[in-house]
């Protein structure tokens, strides 16, 4: 149970938003007569929260779930509806005034999210950063083409999936959470080095049937990329991006 409220309280972060539903919640079991609302706002949100609480379901889910995600059950929880339908509901005909103080107390007993470190300004409309888009447009294979294959950095490799399903990577994600449980690609192994040893990286590419390749021109390299077969065919911001002339583009059947 430690646990469990453990996860609740990292969940529930400094904010007062998780606090605001548990009244609202609180509220609307007490006032709220719509026996659909009920079902819909109230007593599926409970059903959801003493699953939550419940030690034996928690052991249950730590058998099937990946590691440190239990706190994702309480996303099923309508926060923001029953928090919005409950609020309006209090205000009752008092509309103006109970607005501004709703307002108030949402704007207030939040935080401001760009003071995070973790968030930044989108740069564009996919969210992503800039170079991303831009370098995925460069390498997308062609209608006729089959998807490429295509080595990032580290610090890119999270964006390109939510960008397009047309280029492949011979390692994800699952690279960059030390809990996750897995075998650390070579490949990978290769791009986190302090040097790029260029002669190595295309050896693996070759083996893996990789067509391109993304360096971070910040990294020191080892190795002139055209004598092993890559090409480079763009700058984009502080990346060089490579075509591997040994790996042939297949068309679609």
């Amino acid at each position: 149970m430690r646990e469990i409220l453990t996860i609740l309280m990292d969940y529930c972060g400094n904010g007062i938003y998780p606090f605001l539903f548990l009244a609202a919640l609180i509220y609307l079991f007490a006032a709220e007569k719509d026996r659909r609302v009920r079902l819909v706002l109230l007593e599926a949100s409970a059903v959801i929260l003493l699953l939550f609480f419940f030690p034996l379901f928690k052991m249950g889910m730590d058998r099937v779930e990946e590691a440190g995600t239990y706190y994702r059950i309480l996303w099923l929880l309508p926060m923001t509806a029953v928090t919005a339908y409950a609020g309006v509901k209090l205000i009752g005909k008092h509309t103006r005034i109970g607005l501004a103080v709703l307002a108030a107390v949402c704007v207030f007993g939040g935080s401001y999210v760009y003071g995070n470190v973790n968030v930044s300004k989108a740069e564009n409309r996919y969210h992503l950063p800039a170079e991303v888009p831009a370098i995925c447009d460069l390498i997308m294979p062609a209608e006729d083409e089959e998807r490429i294959w295509a080595v990032f950095p580290s610090e890119l490799v999270q964006y390109v999936r939510q960008y397009t399903s047309e280029i492949q990577m011979p390692y994800g994600r699952d690279m960059l959470v030390a809990s996750w449980d897995h075998t650390e690609h070579p490949l990978y192994a290769l791009m986190e080095a302090q040097t790029i040893h260029i002669d190595l990286i295309a050896e693996l590419m070759d083996d893996y049937g990789v067509h391109y390749l993304i360096l971070n021109r910040a990294k020191p390299v080892e190795g002139e990329p055209s004598g092993y077969g890559l090409e480079k065919i763009g700058e984009i911001g502080g990346y060089d991006v490579f075509r591997n002339a040994d790996m042939p583009i297949e068309k679609k059947k």
